[in-house]
């Protein structure tokens, strides 16, 4: 868990922005047609629990069918397995292997935390075989180092202290410092920086479980990628993208889904939609690219919070389209800009009884 300390000077922070224009909520009659909707939604789910399976069954496969092109054929566009290939072509190659590679395995760990380990909702039911279905869902995120049941009782806290400081996953302020040290190699692995939920800080039993699950994944693709492409290859792939990459994109969802948003579920998320951002940053469409939309109806699957961010898109008036949307193409650099430009300007305003020292010597370096 984080240090209680420095979350309360993050919340003071939080407490204090105030965005300019003001900010304007929902209604309440927006947040009854929302909710009318989305107990619709869950009814409609509950009752196909046969479809929604099968819709989910066939994301786990496409995801795992996906990991095997971008690993063993997409180098084939580049180099040729078993022969002597150059080093800008190999270097190619193994970028987009490995980006391909880490991203795929952040997004079947973001759809099995969030929608499994969570939530449980990837497979519906109460008999023997839904119930297998649930654990192995619920653990596969061990296969990209993900630990389910330290993220399961973090983020389901989040739901219910959202924006206090009971909140473990307290993300409406977030310090630049914190987030420019998961840049840092090998950060998913070594303690940095604090901002991260995919795995307790210290190695526990369930932390070593799920490196061993990943060792045992990863050096399968790894022993068949070198016997394929080489030594070379295979290094750059696993060993300098696989780690990166993904937590990345998965550090720039979190940075992003709360910051400097109201301190209640209810206006306190974004949604970056099913665009180019949403996809990418989301972690696809069964990841988080409606996460406001799941702040407001959580007990609805990933593909409904699709139809129901569609639906509240069209509910809002211009201006709370920018504050819970994201424009296209050029929208999400915009914000990602504007959120650690407001950070900074709020740190460089405040007295040193918000920050310890270090803190505050370090953000005059940002």
């Amino acid at each position: 868990m984080r240090d209680r300390g420095k979350q309360a000077q993050e919340l003071e922070l939080a407490r204090r922005y105030v965005p300019a224009p003001p900010f304007e909520g929902l209604t309440e009659k927006q947040m009854s047609l929302i909710m009318g909707l989305g107990r619709s939604l869950y009814k409609w789910f509950k009752a196909h629990t046969l479809f929604h399976n099968l819709i989910n069954s066939a994301v786990i496969l496409l995801i795992f069918a996906a990991d095997y092109f971008a690993l063993v054929r997409s180098p084939l566009l580049f180099i040729s397995p078993h022969h002597t290939n150059s080093l800008p072509s190999i270097l190619v190659a193994s970028f987009v292997a490995g980006c391909l590679h880490s991203w795929i395995l952040y997004s079947l760990s973001v759809f099995s935390l969030h929608e499994g380990a969570a939530h449980n909702i990837i497979f519906a039911g109460t008999g023997g075989l839904s119930r297998i279905a649930q654990s192995l869902s619920r653990n596969l995120c061990r296969l990209a180092g993900g630990e389910p049941d330290y993220y399961s009782a973090c983020h389901m806290a989040h739901h219910a202290k959202f924006g206090s400081e009971d909140d473990p996953e307290f993300l409406n302020f977030i310090i630049p410092r914190r987030y420019w040290l998961t840049f840092l190699p090998l950060a998913a692995f070594i303690n940095f920086s604090d901002f991260l939920i995919h795995r307790p800080p210290a190695y526990t039993r369930g932390r070593v479980i799920s490196a061993v699950w990943s060792t045992v994944y990863n050096g399968a693709y790894a022993y068949a990628v070198y016997r394929l492409f080489g030594g070379v290859f295979c290094s750059l792939t696993m060993l300098v993208f696989l780690p990166h990459f993904g937590f990345y994109v998965d550090r720039l969802r979190q940075f992003t889904e709360h910051n400097l948003m109201p301190l209640e579920n209810r206006n306190g998320a974004r949604s970056f939609g099913v665009g180019f951002w949403g996809m990418v940053v989301g972690g696809g469409p069964w990841g988080q690219p409606c996460h406001w939309a799941h702040h407001l109806v959580a007990s609805i699957p990933w593909y409904q919070q699709i139809v129901l961010h569609r639906y509240i898109a069209g509910l809002l008036t211009p201006r709370q389209q920018e504050q819970f949307l994201i424009q296209p193409l050029i929208g999400f650099p915009k914000m990602w800009w504007q959120l650690i430009r407001e950070s900074n300007r709020m740190l460089r305003g405040l007295d040193s009884s918000i920050l310890p020292p270090q803190k505050t010597a370090a953000s005059r370096m940002i």
